[in-house]
């Protein structure tokens, strides 16, 4: 689908002063508002602001959803009415309608970021039309003024609810599995770092009004689930002619983003660190979290997982790595297998859980003891503390398969 870049500066009904935008709620609240008649000049229909708590389309002809098929980069709604179509509002996104009668959702973005550069080489050739970039389609880019742009993407849901309702079938998970490992793969060729792994930056083509809870396992079964990686405001796009040592970023960022799943790469007072080796670390712990349990099921997953958040980086895989290798594990199981339903998470997952979760337990003797002769080097926990002034340690001390070995795949 073509991707109209909009350059030029389209004359506004009504002059908006975006200079105060993120002072305040009430704020933001009025700059949507007062932006809604020069979207509609550009085929967007905001949701009107009819409550702070959440945003509805109004019960209007132009808010209805078409009856044609949904197709792809547009997601499946769970329910079509408006009450349905709920959007509790975010920082820099809003909820519209698109000419097509298709929602979507709009992020301003400073025209100067990083960040818009990004989403514009993401949506350039050849790029766009990679295999391996899963990430968010971005439908329009609109420039408002010299300062602000405005990104549309089409509304999906965020993976939140997967830490509690998890996966239908072992197909599914390694599905998922695979769109992360290939879009860091594509990220990482394009020297673009994410640095900023977390489920609700990981979106579904389904949505739903309390996705936080929602059960995706049904959508699952239908077979026309996608995962795509978005949020991409604490990105870094190294410039091609960068030499591989300098791509490298101060310690002090290797804590930005969500802290879950960041490993001890800077823990012993390193005054840089390898933001590639780190995203590898950091959807390592996500993954741990979300399909650890599944071991059982597919043995090579703990190898495979201990691998990707090892805390000796010389031995990390890299993101290429990471998904060759599990294109190979996955397609060493039948389709018997891989659609038997699977259990739910056995626990509430929290941030933290997947550091105390034995991804070893259960599985057989002899695997467990080749796969475990060699230990990465003692590395120091990880402690981290947040905004109330609470604090916590994160233990990175987990076991690793041989260095070497071409053997994580056996069964």
């Amino acid at each position: 689908m073509p991707v109209p870049i909009q350059q030029d500066t389209y004359p506004r009904l009504t002059p908006v002063d975006l200079s105060h935008f993120w002072d305040s709620r009430e704020d933001r609240y009025l700059a949507w508002s007062a932006l809604d008649p020069w979207f509609k000049t550009h085929g967007y229909t905001l949701y009107p602001q009819t409550s702070p708590a959440a945003l509805r389309p109004e019960p209007s002809a132009v808010y209805d959803l078409s009856n044609d098929a949904v197709e792809y980069p547009y997601a499946f709604a769970h329910e079509k009415t408006p009450f349905g179509r709920a959007f509790y509002p975010a920082l820099a996104v809003f909820p519209a309608v698109n000419k097509h009668h298709r929602d979507v959702v709009i992020k301003i973005v400073s025209s100067d970021s990083p960040e818009l550069v990004i989403f514009k080489h993401l949506v350039s050739e050849p790029q766009r039309s990679d295999p391996l970039n899963l990430t968010v389609p971005v439908l329009d880019i609109l420039k408002y003024d010299d300062n602000h742009s405005f990104v549309v993407m089409p509304r999906w849901s965020t993976a939140s609810s997967l830490r509690d309702n998890g996966f239908d079938t072992l197909r599914t998970v390694f599905e998922f599995t695979k769109s992360l490992l290939k879009v860091l793969s594509f990220l990482h060729k394009n020297l673009i770092a994410y640095r900023d792994f977390k489920l609700t930056n990981i979106l579904i083509n389904c949505y739903h009004q309390t996705e936080g809870f929602y059960d995706f396992r049904p959508f699952f079964s239908s077979r026309q689930a996608k995962f795509v990686l978005c949020d991409f405001d604490l990105s870094i796009m190294f410039p091609p002619d960068t030499p591989p040592a300098a791509r490298v970023c101060p310690a002090s960022e290797s804590d930005w983003g969500s802290p879950w799943y960041h490993p001890p790469d800077t823990a012993n007072g390193e005054a840089l660190y390898d933001p590639f080796a780190y995203d590898v670390a950091c959807l390592g712990g996500l993954l741990c979290g979300i399909i650890g349990y599944l071991t059982p099921l597919a043995p090579p997953l703990a190898p495979f997982l201990d691998r990707m958040i090892t805390p000796d980086i010389p031995s990390r895989y890299t993101a290429a790595e990471a998904l060759e290798a599990f294109t190979v594990l996955s397609g060493s199981y039948s389709s018997e297998h891989l659609d038997q339903p699977i259990p739910q998470p056995p626990y509430r997952f929290t941030n933290v859980s997947w550091q105390t979760q034995d991804r070893w337990a259960g599985l057989p003797k002899a695997f467990v003891e080749k796969h475990t002769r060699v230990r990465p080097p003692v590395r120091p926990k990880r402690k981290i503390t947040f905004y109330n002034g609470s604090s916590c340690w994160l233990d990175w001390d987990v076991p690793s398969d041989d260095e070497g070995s071409d053997d994580d795949n056996e069964q």
